[in-house]
């Protein structure tokens, strides 16, 4: 089966699907190379949002195109190691939190089960910034509504597989405990952002 082919089935059963990608072997490697992967691909799909925010807009008209392609690049670049990074220090904590709860994976699975939940969120996250983009180019509300439902399944659709593949990864019955404490913590985080925001 195809990696394509890997995500859309995983978002139907990510433990059977977690299960294929660790008796599959490398697990460092190939976590390594989907998290570069992902990063490379959910930052080009922001770039209409990044756009919209304060990159090409109106009045960046008089802006030299090679420069702003080149800046364009150069967020791309930056997207993909700062999700890299954001991994390297979230796939320990989750492992943490997982032996806390009698979880018996190794700091290698935890890893892989992070970065291939990111690969899963990518079609999804591609489709909002496409819609993003039409619906600005072509002043459409609804695309640009379209787009922020989009992302908000991407998010959902992140939390259940991650939930999943952490829960295999770990050796857990059941999905639904990890499934629950992921919730609280994306709860909290987005708790934390907008208060952050609104201060």
């Amino acid at each position: 089966m195809s990696t394509t082919g890997k995500i859309f089935a995983a978002w139907g059963n990510p433990r059977g699907v977690m299960r294929d990608q660790m008796n599959a072997g490398d697990i460092d490697g190939r976590a390594l190379t989907f998290i570069l992967i992902a990063g490379i691909l959910l930052s080009i799909a922001n770039l209409p949002n990044a756009m919209l925010q304060g990159g090409l807009t109106d009045d960046a008209a008089s802006e030299p195109a090679a420069a702003l392609i080149a800046a364009r690049f150069f967020q791309v670049a930056i997207g993909a190691l700062a999700l890299a990074l954001v991994g390297l220090l979230v796939a320990p904590l989750s492992h943490l939190a997982a032996r806390a709860f009698g979880g018996v994976g190794s700091w290698a699975t935890t890893r892989l089960a992070l970065s291939w939940s990111l690969m899963t969120l990518v079609p999804l996250a591609m489709l909002s910034g496409v819609l993003l983009a039409v619906g600005v180019a072509s002043d459409t509300t609804w695309l640009v509504e379209a787009s922020f439902l989009a992302g908000l399944a991407g998010q959902l659709v992140l939390l259940y597989v991650w939930s999943g593949s952490l829960a295999e990864a770990e050796g857990f019955s059941r999905t639904w405990p990890t499934m629950l404490v992921m919730a609280a913590i994306f709860i909290a985080l987005y708790g934390i952002l907008t208060l952050r925001i609104l201060a």
